[in-house]
Parts: C-alpha cells; sequence; structure tokens
C-alpha cells in the first residue's frame, strides 16, 4: 500500500555497521530508500557500498561529529527525510565501579550524539521550509529497570524524554519525532548473554514468547514511523520487546 511506501525517501541511518542498525540500512534500502548509513569505524562500513547504500565514517564520541555527519548528507541531497539516531554503546557494570569517563563517554554517544544530530537536521530542514521525521533508537531498559545498568539505561530514558520534547517543541514545522525502544535483541551489545547460559535462559523465560528478539524484527516499526501510515503520530515510543514489559 502506498501508505507504508518510503520509495526514494533520502535516510541517514547512524550506528548502522551492524546488528539492528545494518537491518535497518538493508531493509530500507530493499523497501526502496536512498540509505546513507553511519559506522565507527572505517573497515565497519566498507559492505555498504557494494549492497547500494552510501556509506559514512562518524565517530559519536567526538563532540563535532553530529554537525560534520548531517552536513556531509546535505552536501550531496537537497533534503533528508528521516533521520534515525541507532548509534549507541552499553555499559554493564556495578555503579560503584563506574568511572566519570565511563559517564562522560556513555552521555557522549547515548544522549548528546542524539540530541545535536536531531537539532543539526531540524535547523537544516527548517532552513528549505520542509518537514523532517525522526527516529529514536531508545530501549525498555529506559522504561524498566535492570541490574548493572544504571548510565545505559539513564542514557535510553533521556532519549524518551527527548523525544517526547522534540516532537512538541518541532511539530509545528511539521516534524514527527518518535523512539522504538527494542527489549533483548541479537545482537553484539547481548553477546555476553551467550556466555551465561543460566542467565540467558532466565531471560528468555521471563519474555513471553520464549526468545530474543533478531535485528530484523525493529525493521517493521521503524518503517512504519518513517512513511505515511504514522503521519499522525508523534512523541511515542513503540515497545518491541517480545512482552517482557508488561506489567
Amino acid at each position: 500500500m502506498d501508505m507504508f511506501n518510503v520509495k526514494d525517501k533520502i535516510v541517514l541511518i547512524t550506528g548502522a555497521s551492524r546488528g539492528i542498525g545494518k537491518a535497518m540500512a538493508l531493509g530500507f534500502h530493499d523497501a526502496g530508500a536512498v540509505v546513507y548509513a553511519a559506522g565507527s569505524k572505517e573497515e565497519s562500513v566498507q559492505w555498504m557500498a557494494s549492497q547500494g547504500i552510501n556509506p559514512l565514517w562518524a565517530d559519536f564520541s567526538q563532540p563535532e561529529t553530529p554537525a560534520r555527519l548531517i552536513q556531509s548528507v546535505y552536501n550531496k541531497e537537497k533534503t533528508l527525510d528521516v533521520l534515525i539516531n541507532n548509534a549507541g554503546i552499553a555499559l554493564y557494570s556495578k555503579a560503584v565501579s563506574i568511572s566519570d569517563a565511563d559517564i562522560n563517554n556513555i552521555m557522549e554517544v547515548n544522549f548528546k550524539s542524539v540530541f545535536h544530530s536531531s537539532v543539526n537536521y531540524y535547523k537544516e530542514q527548517k532552513k528549505r521550509g520542509v518537514p523532517g521525521t525522526i527516529i529514536n533508537i531508545s530501549s525498555i531498559l529506559g522504561i524498566i529497570g535492570s541490574n548493572q545498568a544504571s548510565i545505559y539505561s539513564a542514557t535510553k530514558g533521556a532519549i524518551i524524554q527527548l523525544t517526547k520534547n522534540f516532537a512538541l517543541e518541532w511539530a509545528k514545522s511539521g516534524f514527527r519525532v518518535n523512539s522504538i525502544c527494542p527489549g533483548y535483541i541479537e545482537t553484539d551489545m547481548t553477546s555476553h548473554l551467550k556466555r551465561h547460559p543460566g542467565f540467558l535462559n532466565a531471560v528468555k523465560n521471563a519474555i513471553p514468547q520464549k526468545r530474543l528478539g533478531k535485528p530484523e524484527d525493529i525493521l517493521g516499526p521503524a518503517l512504519f514511523l518513517a512513511s505515511p501510515a504514522s503521519s499522525y503520530i508523534t512523541g511515542q515510543c513503540i515497545i518491541v520487546d517480545g512482552g517482557l514489559s508488561i506489567p
């Protein structure tokens, strides 16, 4: 149906070298979008060009990266229809063991880069007098508690609130800002679970669908939020967790 169509939309996806970001980059490309995908290492973006995806290098631990990345797309395109803020890093550690350097690093990547990428995108679209769409990848750990993930969870909770505030602030400009909150997805970020079979089984048993999600499970909600089918949805978080967070 045309209402779910993203063909020819210009889409920028951060943190796209693997996992959820890679699945979204490939999925949007297959759906006919023009995809720009950013990864943090030169070698991690080498696969993109062979798949018809425009590769970009972006290290979000560096404060100047968001503005540079957004501008690099506008240097090639007249507009940017969709920004998907997916780049993020995890930190699983007891709170008493977390250093200020750890806090600053994860805040730079998980929160500040989303803020500055979104603001730079908004400014560029506003100059052109056209609306935009932002999709922020948060986490259910931004909603529920988790053991030894205090800073990571805090940044993901902040992304949910940032989404709501941007949605309100920019609605009159035609912007829509939403987030997706994945549960436990089979990516590098959750690979540590495989080293603890007992804990992995406990996690699966706590999920009503009795399995971890796959990166492709996030693609459908992202395509929906990027398409005209969600034109009256803004400031929301779509939870994709197999039912784990059901009260």
